[in-house]
Order: C-alpha cells, then structure tokens, then sequence
C-alpha cells in the first residue's frame, strides 16, 4: 500500500434512476500527495447533456494528468478545467448538424498537503462532514419559481439553474470555497441534485459517522436509497474519508474553520514565544 492510498478512502455510486439515460459523470484521481475529485451532471432539457458531463470529465482528467504536482496553485487549475471544459462544449455543439447547446453542471476538489480546495458551477453539490455534522456545504447557483400546475392547484416550486457550463458563448463565474484543513476521519462528498434532493443532510452527514465501516458500502447505500424513490433522477455521488492526522484539540478547532481567528491563535503564540526569549 503506497503513501496516498493510506491516507484516504474513497469510492463512487451512480444509477441511472426512473431515467431513460444517465447524463451524470465523476471521477478520483490522485498522484502524489494530490488528489482530484471531479462531478457533473448534464442537464436534461438540453440536448447531448451526457457528453457535456464527459467533457467535463474528460478535461480534467487530460489537465491533471499533464499538470505538475505538488499544483501550485490548486484553485487556478480548478478554474482552468472549468474554463476549457466550457469551450471544449461549445466547440462540440457547433460541430453538429444541426448545432446543439450541451450544458452541465460542474463540481470539483482537490486536496493537497492535508487541504481540501473546492470550485463549483451549478446545483451539484460538495460537502465537508466532521464528526457526523455539515461543516461546509456549497451554495447552489440557482433560483425558485412557483408553478402552477393546473387551475385550483397550489403552485409548486420549481428550481433553475442561473450557470452552467456550455449555452452561452461566455464561461460562467465560478465559485471557489475557502481552502479548509482536512482533520483525521473528515469526510468529503460530491454529488448531483439527483442524491441530494432526496436524502436530507442529516442522514447525509450521519451515513458515515462509523468509522469501522466501509466508505463505498455507506456511498452505495445512500445512492440505492435515492434511485429507488419514484421519478427519481439519475443519482451519482463520490465519497472520500481523510484518514491521516488527528482531530484537532477542542480549544483550536474553531482556528481550523475561520481564517482571521487562525490569525489571531498564531499572533498569540508569537507573543508567547517573544515572551519566554526574553
């Protein structure tokens, strides 16, 4: 067993669901002390949403393997597989008769030197789990609308993306999370609406708090769960626990999380230092 294989576990679901196609893509990759975790999910109003979701991948796969690791910088390269897996869609739609308009959302992650980075674009979502709780979630980019199904009815909400990759001609802002410090048995999971709409947070975030258990075996219970509701859709997800370093003690954990406090905790034990010299 190498070096990254000891220091995390990770494992990926996905079932097509009550869909006719599954357009949902993700992949692990790790080389080094680097590991890369990558979701789409091609939308299904617009056509060829699966190849979309496999550019996606495809892209990253490509750049990662070509990049230098340790990354330098871990959000650039993020922000650079999203840019040209923009273009890579839109140069395909423009290749068929007639011209098409894939879209698909995108999350990713990578980890790196016990530090998890994160970028999304769209509803797929990331989430960082300590101890059995949500210590970050990504905030979707989309809107509510209330629809009206048929006179005397309640109007029902319906939600839709505000970005995407592929459509328009420009690529869409992309949101980066704030780089956070992986703590031993830190579960990180990607996964597209498909799971999230239909498990709630608190049994996501509960599913792996035994740590005896097997990461891919909790993963592929949830997905199971989610694909056997009806009018499911397509349901993919990626789970990874972070088995390296110890939990934090109680008094710094909050410095792990917010970054002027971190500030604040390494000025203090400066003074201390300056302290005993004297």
């Amino acid at each position: 067993m190498n070096a990254e294989e000891r220091s995390f576990e990770a494992a990926k679901a996905s079932l097509i669901g009550d869909r006719n196609c599954n357009q949902d893509r993700c992949l692990v990759l790790s080389s080094g002390e680097t590991v890369l975790l990558g979701l789409a999910d091609g939308l299904g109003g617009h056509p060829r949403g699966e190849v979309a979701a496999q550019l996606m991948i495809d892209v990253c796969e490509s750049l990662f393997r070509r990049a230098h690791k340790p990354l330098v910088n871990p959000e650039r390269f993020m922000l650079q597989c999203v840019g040209k897996t923009h273009q890579a869609i839109i140069r395909f739609g423009r290749r068929q008769a007639p011209r098409v308009a894939p879209r698909t959302t995108a999350v990713l992650a990578v980890i790196q030197a016990g530090t998890v980075h994160w970028a999304h674009v769209g509803d797929s979502r990331l989430y960082l789990i300590r101890k059995g709780k949500i210590l970050r979630q990504t905030r979707d980019h989309a809107q509510i609308r209330f629809v009206r199904q048929s006179a005397g009815e309640d109007p029902r909400p319906r939600s839709s993306l505000t970005r995407c990759l592929g459509g328009l001609e420009q690529p869409p802002t992309t949101t980066c999370g704030s780089p956070t410090r992986l703590q031993q048995h830190d579960i990180i999971v990607l996964c597209s609406d498909g799971l999230w709409g239909q498990v709630s947070t608190g049994a996501l975030a509960a599913a792996f708090e035994n740590t005896r258990s097997t990461i891919e075996s909790e993963l592929q219970s949830l997905v199971e769960k989610a694909a056997t509701r009806p009018n499911s859709d397509n349901v993919t997800a990626l789970a990874l626990r972070w088995l390296t370093g110890t939990a934090a003690p109680p008094e710094l954990a909050r410095s792990a999380e917010d970054p002027q406090l971190d500030q604040a905790v390494q000025h203090l034990k400066d003074m201390l230092d300056k302290t005993r010299e004297l």
